[in-house]
């Protein structure tokens, strides 16, 4: 069932709206009168559900990414290469932090530089989140579909580092809207990673390896093959058939 479809409880409300100021104040900025009016409830009903701002704060990011998380759960095992996961997990974050700014700015701008976050149910849920990217990459290690000496940790780092820094220089920006949206960049981006990680296959068929005398040797045998064969055709050319002539009556 659609949040269109039923209506949103009053702590999603109070979340909603708390998203909303924090993302736009800053958490320092905001105070809970803003909130509950925003969000049509008493001070007192925030503070029912949530003991204080910052306890409001960390619920917001720990409610978004568990959901998220889930949702994507729900689609992963019925993608079986490691590749197809990995774009699969990468996507999921990009539509996460540009569809709901709101959020992105709040965990990228506010919340990752907050030593008291890293404590907390959300920033573990978060990390739930990158080391299901680390498995997936380490999968692919196992497997042959990366190299065996790719370090997963750094492939990770490259990734999601990657993804942070063009969101944070977008709202940096002003969120502007151009005509190549940040989705566009995810495909050659994960291309370029892919390419550099990726296990090289040997092509099949024969291959020989010859030392360089053996090697002109044999192309000496080849070409003396070759100039028989030419021979043989010219002068079968040359032969013209002889045809009996018919006596005459």
């Amino acid at each position: 069932m659609t949040d269109h479809a039923r209506p949103k409880s009053r702590k999603d409300r109070i979340m909603d709206a708390a998203l909303r100021i924090f993302a736009e104040k800053s958490f320092a900025d905001a105070t809970i009168s803003e909130i509950s009016k925003e969000a049509g409830v008493s001070e007192a009903t925030i503070y029912e559900y949530f003991g204080t701002k910052e306890d409001l704060l960390f619920a917001i990011p720990e409610k978004i990414t568990n959901d998220t998380f889930e949702e994507s759960e729900m689609v992963l095992p019925y993608i079986k290469d490691v590749e197809g996961r990995l774009r699969a997990i990468m996507y999921s974050y990009v539509c996460l932090y540009q569809n709901n700014p709101d959020y992105s700015a709040l965990v990228l701008l506010q919340l990752m530089s907050n030593k008291r976050f890293r404590q907390t149910a959300a920033h573990a849920a978060i990390r739930r989140s990158a080391h299901r990217l680390l498995d997936c990459v380490r999968e692919g290690v196992a497997n042959g579909t990366f190299r065996e000496d790719v370090d997963a940790y750094l492939v990770r780092s490259m990734l999601m580092g990657t993804i942070e820094h063009v969101f944070i220089h977008w709202h940096m920006q002003g969120m502007p809207k151009d005509r190549k949206t940040i989705m566009d960049i995810l495909d050659p981006f994960l291309e370029m990673v892919f390419s550099g990680i990726r296990a090289k296959k040997d092509d099949e068929g024969v291959v020989l390896r010859l030392k360089l005398e053996d090697a002109q040797s044999l192309g000496a045998l080849l070409a003396d093959s070759e100039g028989e064969q030419k021979n043989k055709t010219t002068k079968k050319q040359q032969k013209k058939p002889i045809k009996k002539k018919e006596k005459e009556k």
